[in-house]
């Protein structure tokens, strides 16, 4: 998860992880329906009924060109929610596009990053530097864990 403001250097690197590990990564994202049974079986979750949690998801997801683009085409965001501890997130059951938000940063951002692994990318993920470069790093520490 990046929090702060790209260094030059960041981008670069992130380019160099591009061009080195692109060609041979392929497609293997899983449906948000994947996604919410993988949250729920690895972590204490407590369903969450918060509409107003559940709108702001929809709106970020229906406000950011990206995510929006994970929507087939007509559809509109079927939103599963869930609290851990102090941790709350959202999943678009439809897109696999989720929201966690918290104030404990640390936990927030290890769970957000675990579902960026597990949720892997599509076609169009795989061709942004960014994307791929942080799927890239987040493999790497994953695996010398």
């Amino acid at each position: 998860m990046q929090t702060t403001r790209p260094t030059t250097a960041q981008i670069r690197q992130w380019k160099e992880i591009y061009a080195a590990h692109r060609p041979g990564m392929q497609p293997d994202r899983k449906t948000g329906a994947e996604v919410s049974a993988y949250l729920q079986e690895k972590y204490p979750c407590e369903p969450l009924n918060d509409p107003a949690f559940t709108e702001v998801v929809t709106y970020n997801i229906m406000e950011n060109e990206h995510s929006r683009r994970k929507l087939p085409e007509g559809m509109q965001p079927d939103m599963a929610a869930y609290r851990i501890g102090n941790v709350l997130v959202g999943i678009d059951l439809v897109s696999g596009e989720f929201h966690v938000e918290s104030e404990d940063t640390e936990q927030m951002a290890a769970i957000y990053d675990d579902l960026v692994l597990f949720r892997g990318l599509d076609a169009e993920d795989l061709e942004n530097y960014f994307l791929t470069a942080q799927y890239v790093l987040l493999s790497q520490k994953a695996t010398e864990r």
